[in-house]
């Protein structure tokens, strides 16, 4: 499990990469980002492109990073997953809760107009 952050026109983007199974490296990447929605940074971008496998560990680190954001009043975006995660999504019915999008400008572009 791999994760990167960097900052792109104040919003935060999230680079996973390879499998997402549970703690304790998902608990430090909550932390990380906890950071980011501490210092009044609130919008995310979430790449999953390149996320391998996600196990219920993985699914939640996912909705614990979208309950911080959502309670700092921010907004999450999912690039589009791998078919293992879209399928995950489905089943737990969490499709209906994370908002996709089929590229990082998509996301991007969502985000500042809900801003404005």
């Amino acid at each position: 499990m791999e994760y990167s952050f960097f900052i792109y026109d104040g919003i935060i983007n999230v680079k996973l990469k390879g499998d997402f199974l549970g703690l304790p490296k998902e608990k430090i990447l909550i932390r990380d980002a906890k950071a980011f929605t501490r210092s009044g940074n609130t919008d995310f971008v979430i790449d999953a492109t390149e996320v391998n496998h996600m196990n219920s560990g993985g699914l939640s680190m996912l909705v614990r990073l979208y309950t911080d954001i959502s309670t700092h009043n921010g907004r999450m975006l999912l690039i589009t997953p791998p078919e293992q995660l879209a399928k995950l999504l489905r089943i737990t019915k969490l499709n209906k809760v994370f908002q996709t999008c089929g590229r990082r400008g998509e996301a991007m572009q969502k985000l500042r107009l809900s801003r404005a």
